[in-house]
This record gives C-alpha cells, sequence and structure tokens, in this order.
C-alpha cells in the first residue's frame, strides 16, 4: 500500500499536520523520523485531529523505514526540491513510500540517494520553499486521484 515517511521534521503542529493528511489521503501508515519530546509527540497527536485512531503512527528513524519499505517491495518516492519529476508524472501506485523532509533541512542527503524518484513541487515567487505541509498536501491528492482511478 501507501506509506509516508517524515524524515527530520521538528515542529509538532506540522507532524500532526502531516499524520492528518495522510490518512486522509488513504495511506496505509505513517512512519515519523523526528527528535522530538514525549510532550511533543502527545501536540502532535492532537495537531492530527487524533488521526492515530484511524491509521498506524510508527516513530523510528527512516533507516528503518527504508529496510521495510525495501523488504516489502515498495519503491521510495522523495518529494524534494531537486527533483526532476512533477506529481502528476510520477507514477503513485502499488507498493510506495512516500518522503516528506524536516522543515530546515529537507529530505537527508541518504535517503535522496535511496529513492527510485524524486517529485519536485512547481514553484514560482521570490522565495523558492514551501512549508512541509504543502508539498505533501499536493503529492497526497495525487496519489489518491491516481489509486482511485
Amino acid at each position: 500500500g501507501l506509506v509516508w515517511l517524515l524524515a527530520g521534521a521538528r515542529y509538532a503542529q506540522n507532524i500532526g499536520y502531516s499524520i492528518r493528511t495522510a490518512e486522509v489521503s488513504g495511506a496505509d501508515a505513517i512512519i515519523i523520523d523526528a527528535d522530538v519530546t514525549g510532550e511533543e509527540r502527545r501536540t502532535a497527536v492532537r495537531a492530527s485531529m487524533r488521526a492515530n485512531r484511524f491509521m498506524p503512527v510508527e516513530w523510528a528513524d527512516s533507516e528503518t523505514a527504508l529496510a521495510a519499505a525495501s523488504a516489502a517491495g515498495a519503491r521510495v518516492v522523495a518529494i524534494e526540491d531537486v527533483g526532476d519529476t512533477e506529481p502528476w508524472q510520477a507514477d503513485l501506485t502499488g507498493p510506495l513510500l512516500l518522503v516528506v523532509g524536516g522543515e530546515r533541512h529537507g529530505v537527508p542527503a541518504a535517503v535522496l540517494q535511496a529513492a527510485d524518484s524524486i517529485i519536485r513541487i512547481p514553484m514560482a515567487g521570490f522565495v523558492p520553499s514551501y512549508n512541509l505541509q504543502a508539498p505533501m498536501a499536493v503529492v497526497a491528492v495525487e496519489a489518491l486521484r491516481q489509486r482511485r482511478g
């Protein structure tokens, strides 16, 4: 199925939004690789509108997530500004691990190297960067569209 990996996020509210977006996109799970406190985890779950009741939320490192994806035969697709494919050009069907990076540093280099492909969200304007929530939402909707069709 579809699993999300949030690699390196730092802010509990963004983590919570990511959990909620993953659940509403029809994901089977989300894995969160984040250095946060127990209180920040609780804040993230509250911000997710308790989406963790409907979809597994795992707290694990990216290496573990990549190994599990490989063992399951899932493709790894990262979302980062160095990508060469737009979301609607990418195949988002089949077993898939979709990776979104943290707010400050993006997807870690080791995860990008392990990715089968990298999606880039089109941008215009003077500040060429979205908050992690926007690209995740764009790809979540496109993945849902492709998987429903």
